[in-house]
């Protein structure tokens, strides 16, 4: 049986997603609270992306936890913490995903897996631009 080469072997991160995380502010007045969602990266990052068969969604199920998406990325400083998912956003092909775990694969600095759950969008007028504070 002949061997496959190392590149066919990895996950091929062919499509584009941004990654959000949900912000807090006040109204014009100073009353309300709002939340709004905010890139964390400028542009869109390039992930592997695949629906979670059976098999995994019946795992996490045993956990208490919902997720039906995997997203591969590259290794982020900012996202690194295992179970730091509070508020995090991501949008593939106009859908968006809670992300419900990040795992970090043992700790290597390489991909950072994403696990999600399916929610609605929100409204466009609380989604921000994105900028670097």
């Amino acid at each position: 049986m002949a061997r496959q080469s190392k590149v066919s072997r990895q996950k091929h991160k062919d499509k584009k997603i941004i990654l959000y995380r949900s912000v807090e502010g006040k109204d014009e007045i100073g009353c309300d609270t709002i939340v709004g969602y905010k890139p964390i990266h400028p542009g869109r990052l390039w992930a592997y992306v695949r629906q979670l068969s059976g098999q995994e969604r019946f795992a996490a199920m045993a956990i208490q936890v919902e997720e039906e998406m995997l997203f591969a990325i590259n290794w982020r400083k900012d996202l690194s913490t295992v179970g730091a998912t509070g508020g995090l956003f991501l949008e593939y092909n106009g859908c968006w995903y809670n992300i419900t775990r990040i795992d970090t694969f043992e700790g290597y600095k390489e991909d950072l897996q994403l696990y999600g759950k399916f929610r609605q969008k929100p409204d466009e007028s609380d989604i921000l631009p994105y900028s670097e504070t």
